[in-house]
């Protein structure tokens, strides 16, 4: 897209992820996010803010436990090698199905869709063009590299920009297996608060980007 789009798309989403973390930090969501306990290199670990862990290490040491958190310590390079491998499989397990589902979808719209039918839906000449791209990138299990493609695709269809960006927002902050992988971390509510800013962050880039960016391209 050129020096000038990604200077301005960097900037712009980095500054709407700012505003929006410290909007939404003012509603001291804490309370929404769940209590997983992971088990990684032979300790407990919570999603507390450490205090588990740390109260339990000291716990521990007032209580003079020589083998307390040694585990990992004397775990040797294979054996972590081994856990480590264990735990990308479990999570490639889980995964799999929302990717294969994911990859379909992306491959059906890029590759059989109309660029018409795409002009139509999310051609300059309709106003709610922004907000559908932000949306319909959520079944879409990809990278920012594997949208790439898919977004210059949609330009050369002659999508307007602001809208491709809205697309790649939405597609890289609210997948579906992105969401559901989320759901295990946090609560309904604090879940669809993250998804309605990363569409709300979507749709402002994209619209300014249409404002700033119509005719230049």
């Amino acid at each position: 897209f050129g020096t000038g789009v990604t200077v301005a798309y960097v900037t712009t989403a980095l500054l709407a992820a700012i505003v929006a973390g410290l909007i939404i930090g003012t509603f001291e969501l804490d309370g929404y996010i769940k209590d997983v306990r992971i088990t990684a290199g032979g300790r407990e670990i919570a999603t507390d803010g450490g205090a588990t862990l740390s109260d339990a290490s000291g716990a521990a040491d007032a209580g003079g436990c020589s083998e307390c958190g040694t585990t990992a310590t004397n775990r040797t390079h294979k054996e972590r090698v081994t856990a480590a491998g264990e735990g990308a499989l479990s999570f490639f397990r889980d995964t799999l199905p929302y990717i294969a589902v994911g990859i379909a979808i992306g491959a059906l719209i890029h590759g059989a869709v109309p660029a018409e039918f795409l002009q139509q839906i999310a051609g300059p000449g309709n106003p709610l063009a922004t907000p559908i791209a932000a949306l319909a990138g959520a079944p879409i299990y990809v990278s920012i590299s594997g949208m790439l493609p898919i977004a210059h695709s949609l330009t050369e269809a002659g999508i307007p920009i602001g809208t491709v960006i809205a697309f790649v927002i939405g597609g890289a902050g609210i997948s579906i297996p992105n969401l559901i992988l989320l759901n295990k971390l946090f609560e309904r509510r604090l879940l669809a608060i993250y998804a309605t800013t990363v569409v709300t962050i979507g749709i402002t880039v994209g619209v300014l980007f249409n404002t700033i960016f119509a005719g230049l391209l």
